[in-house]
């Protein structure tokens, strides 16, 4: 290996490391400050996994947010390789930024709406409806400015998300038909959805290589 090798392979650790320890610390004040907002110990189980989600969501959002606002620094916390590609990619990190952020919200909103709760049963519909009338907009908008390796990982991640999202309810509701478990509630279905997404997004990028350090 040469020294020139070398040395790129040390920054990308130092890179690594650095995203890891920043990623813990802002994920623990937010899942701390999430826990707090939601008052999780109030909560049933598929009302927290909804809401745990959704500050997922936001916190991506967010992230992406602030490598707008911050390209040198959000080049370090993001995975991208230096401001410049921030930059280049600013419509479509743009949208996707608000989109999660969109998404995040209406996603925590919605289990703390309903009837003799916080927030009214409209609102909490409203929210998720405008959230993905958004998320169609956007996506109609910025498709023409795709490149060939996001196109790629767009298709890759939803042929994830709908093998293994249509797999796990296929399996979970026959089983519950057959008595053999509980049949999900209404947000444990919105949970599966919204998570299942997610995680095929991560999925396609770590199939594709995205993930590795730059």
């Amino acid at each position: 290996m040469t020294k020139t090798a070398m040395e790129t392979d040390m920054n990308k650790s130092r890179k690594l490391m650095f995203q890891l320890a920043f990623g813990g610390l802002v994920g623990g004040l937010a899942g701390y400050s999430g826990a707090g907002l939601l008052n999780v110990s109030n909560m049933a189980g598929d009302q927290v996994w909804v809401g745990g989600i959704g500050l997922v969501y936001l916190l991506i959002g967010f992230s992406a947010g602030f490598g707008l606002f911050f390209p040198k620094l959000g080049s370090s916390v993001l995975n991208f390789e230096d401001a410049d590609e921030i930059r280049d990619q600013k419509r479509i990190l743009t949208g996707s930024a608000v989109c999660m952020i969109a998404l995040g919200a209406a996603l925590v909103v919605l289990p703390m709406a309903g009837p003799s709760r916080a927030i009214s049963p409209l609102v909490g519909l409203g929210g998720m409806i405008g959230a993905l009338a958004l998320l169609i907009v956007v996506s109609i908008r910025d498709w023409k400015y795709y490149d060939e390796m996001l196109l790629q990982l767009s298709r890759n991640a939803g042929n994830i998300a709908f093998c293994g999202i249509g797999s796990v309810l296929l399996i979970w509701a026959s089983a519950a038909s057959l008595g053999l478990i509980s049949a999900p509630t209404p947000l444990g279905l919105v949970a599966i959805i919204a998570g299942g997404f997610l995680a095929a997004i991560f999925a396609a990028s770590a199939r594709m290589g995205l993930l590795r350090p730059r």
